[in-house]
């Protein structure tokens, strides 16, 4: 994976996968392109809450809308799955470019903790 070359855009994957259907059902969602794991998300199905615990993309692909992609895909997988909720956790506010993504989609930051400041956003479905 390491060091990249220059990508070809035109061949971009993803793979959504969920391991079991049962409550607190682990996903990971990975977006290759050119046969790179550029952007990797994990969270977990609770209830009807569709959670993101982490998503994160290689820095040299970052600005190009792939995170994007991937928040999309996941929102649609959690409609599909019927859930009311899509919850992304642990938001820093240090990282705004997280949260503009997050707020495009509609999403709304909870309030912070008061360890930390970090928020969770949440979309309501």
């Amino acid at each position: 994976m390491w060091p990249f070359t220059r990508p070809d855009l035109d061949k971009i994957d993803l793979h959504l996968q969920f391991w079991t259907a049962e409550p607190d059902t682990p996903y990971t969602l990975r977006l290759t392109v050119d046969k790179l794991d550029v952007v990797e998300a994990l969270g977990v199905v609770r209830g009807s809450d569709f959670r993101l615990s982490n998503i994160a993309t290689v820095p040299v692909f970052r600005g190009k809308g792939l995170a994007s992609l991937v928040i999309g895909t996941l929102i649609g997988a959690a409609r599909t799955r019927q859930c009311s909720t899509f919850t992304i956790e642990d938001v820093s506010p240090r990282n705004p470019a997280a949260n503009r993504l997050y707020q495009r989609f509609g999403a709304l930051p909870l309030p912070p903790r008061e360890s930390d400041g970090h928020s969770d956003y949440q979309i309501r479905l």
